[in-house]
């Protein structure tokens, strides 16, 4: 029998099998002993990219010395790149680094380098010079002092026998993450469904390491409940001491440069029974639900984890489901207090200024709130935001691109086969006033009488909000 699509099926396998791999490239770093210098060799597989680039604007500044390996020419950058111009063929670029990392103070924003006792966190984007995606793939080696430990967001190559060689992976070279050394103790923990690669800082003593270890695994197991699995493979956790703030866990932030990323900074001063309470890990986590977004959106980014945290604490059991209503509570009224005249995308823009980040967290969480209810109620409870984002995890996970809230809220509606999202959010966020949480709580039958949460099971929403607090197979 003749088969006529053969002769094309051969050919598309031959082009298959001709394609060239991409190239790779190896990077070796050599921390020196006071960990915030730096010696990394660059080579490069086949033609050399036409460029290197930093993730941030200040790692110029911190170069030491610049040259292409071989001919000892020191060189300079132009401005925020190294234009590799004149390197042959798998030709090798040698540069050094000293990084100026902060001591004092309490960490304010996202990844920076920064001393952590005595151990090190840097910012991968003030020393690591590396080609465009499209030039490559690159693979790091760490060569290390003697008793020195690495942490990083990238995942270890396959039949190292140990050594600390890692694949950087497809995230931008503008996507920041964080990099650690130090003495410090490192061990994998395993969850539903993934590992934390678990970093705790500065050698906390042998006691509270093991209270630290039973607080991530526990806020692990709250993020869970979920959908019955952790929302990613493996993932960086590092745990940090801080100097001064409030409450136990004075600072904490997500990064997804090089992979998902949690980085907590913990007063030590405070019990471990006030971390198991604590909402911040288990807010932490819950940023994994959804693919990394732009900073604009800060309503979702943030006010699915403000959310989720309190759902997720009743679920895993570190709270009762009273104390998950009288938190959100407590919490919408403080945040409708707070940015008043401000629209939710305007507040979103201005969310690092003064306290309107509480109005954009909590809008955002009250808005989700209300999307999980009405999906409960109107699918008779076979759908809910749980299902949504499991199915969404499904095709929005891809390390090279960043979504916007739109973007994700058609594909939560998407995967629900309903409008409920758009129509959600429609409108809402050049609204100026806060999102009505007293007539949803009704509805769903949460009241307060006399500072206590009272639950009414006839309130038209009892069923959705039972259901909220308790696991998907409970």
């Amino acid at each position: 029998m003749r088969l006529p699509w053969l002769p094309g099926l051969l050919l598309a396998a031959a082009g298959v099998g001709a394609a060239q791999a991409a190239p790779l490239h190896h990077y070796q770093v050599e921390v020196q002993e006071s960990f915030d210098r730096l010696r990394v060799r660059a080579c490069f597989e086949g033609a050399a990219p036409s460029e290197l680039m930093a993730e941030t604007s200040g790692a110029r500044a911190f170069l030491e010395q610049l040259k292409f390996a071989g001919n000892g020419a020191a060189r300079q950058p132009d401005g925020d790149r190294i234009l590799l111009d004149g390197l042959g063929d798998n030709g090798c670029v040698e540069y050094r680094v000293k990084l100026e990392a902060a001591r004092g103070g309490v960490q304010s924003g996202g990844p920076e380098s920064r001393w952590a006792g005595r151990d090190l966190l840097s910012s991968i984007g003030d020393w690591l010079w590396r080609p465009p995606l499209e030039a490559g793939e690159i693979e790091i080696t760490f060569k290390l002092p003697a008793g020195v430990n690495v942490s990083t967001p990238w995942q270890r190559s396959a039949g190292n026998r140990g050594a600390h060689v890692y694949r950087v992976g497809p995230t931008p070279v503008n996507w920041a993450g964080i990099v650690a050394f130090g003495r410090f103790t490192q061990r994998d923990l395993a969850v539903d469904g993934g590992t934390l690669r678990l970093a705790i800082l500065d050698s906390p003593p042998p006691q509270q390491q093991a209270w630290i270890e039973r607080w991530i695994a526990a806020a692990a197991r709250n993020a869970s409940t979920l959908h019955g699995r952790f929302p990613v493979d493996s993932a960086q956790v590092i745990v940090a001491p801080t100097p001064r703030g409030k409450g136990p866990v004075p600072w904490a932030y997500v990064s997804r440069g090089g992979g998902p990323a949690v980085h907590l900074f913990i007063n030590p001063a405070h019990p471990g029974e006030a971390f198991e309470r604590d909402w911040s890990a288990t807010h932490e986590m819950s940023h994994l639900f959804l693919p990394y977004a732009v900073a604009r959106d800060a309503w979702l980014t943030e006010g699915l984890p403000t959310y989720l945290q309190n759902v997720l604490m009743a679920r895993g059991g570190a709270i009762d489901e009273r104390e998950a209503w009288k938190r959100m509570i407590v919490g919408f009224q403080r945040a409708a207090k707070v940015g008043a005249g401000l629209s939710l995308a305007r507040a979103s823009e201005r969310v690092g200024i003064g306290g309107v980040y509480q109005r954009v967290y909590w809008a955002g969480a009250a808005l989700m709130l209300e999307a999980d209810l009405r999906l409960r109620e109107q699918s008779g409870g076979a759908q809910s935001l749980d299902t949504a984002l499991e199915a969404m995890a499904q095709c929005c996970f891809r390390q090279d691109r960043r979504w916007t809230a739109v973007e994700l809220m058609e594909q939560l509606d998407q995967a629900t086969g309903t409008t409920l999202f758009g129509e959600l959010v429609s409108g809402r966020l050049d609204d100026i006033e806060f999102p009505d949480f007293k007539a949803v709580l009704v509805r769903a039958g949460v009241t307060v009488a006399d500072g206590e949460v009272v639950l009414d099971d006839s309130a038209p929403w009892a069923a959705a909000r039972r259901s909220l607090m308790r696991p998907p197979d409970k």
